[in-house]
């Protein structure tokens, strides 16, 4: 049984640990960071497989779009370096779900978190970028030799276009 002398400071520590408590969680939200979303190629592919027209956004310079790895069929080649002040051509796709890639450097990140903090909250960037898609056997188009078709069959590097 608590006595009248302690029931004072048991109610001041009460009020303390909450007070305390609700500090700790005002900082949590102020330091919130965007949630980024991220799937792996074949996830990556069967999106694109049962939605063809989804919308894809390349992040790497327009070099390496062209370059000897392609690029994804379909996709947007919008460098990060120029990401910021071209967001009013991604203005369209505000609020629907695309994918994002880059190469396997963490311009992907980078480049998500000015999607995201632009409004972009249903960007879905691709783990690996171009270099885990044509890793995991996923085809591109473009010139050079990685370049080629679109799917990926059981037990052949590169399949047939997308149905």
């Amino acid at each position: 049984m608590i006595t009248r002398s302690v029931r004072p400071a048991v109610c001041l520590l009460c009020v303390v640990a909450c007070a305390t408590a609700g500090c700790s969680l005002v900082r949590r939200v102020g330091n919130h960071k965007p949630m980024l979303r991220q799937v792996n190629p074949p996830v990556a592919f069967e999106m694109l497989r049962d939605s063809p027209t989804l919308f894809v956004l390349d992040l790497r310079s327009a070099g390496e779009f062209t370059g000897p790895k392609g690029h994804i069929h379909g996709a947007k080649n919008i460098p990060l370096d120029q990401l910021s002040r071209r967001l009013n051509e991604l203005s369209g796709y505000r609020g629907q779900t695309f994918l994002v890639y880059c190469d396997a450097r963490d311009c992907g990140l980078e480049g998500m978190h000015i999607l995201v903090k632009s409004g972009f909250d249903s960007a879905i960037l691709i783990v690996g970028g171009i270099d885990g898609w044509i890793a995991d056997g996923y085809g591109t188009v473009g010139k050079g030799p990685k370049a080629g078709s679109l799917s990926k069959k059981p037990g052949a590097r590169r399949g047939a276009d997308l149905p």
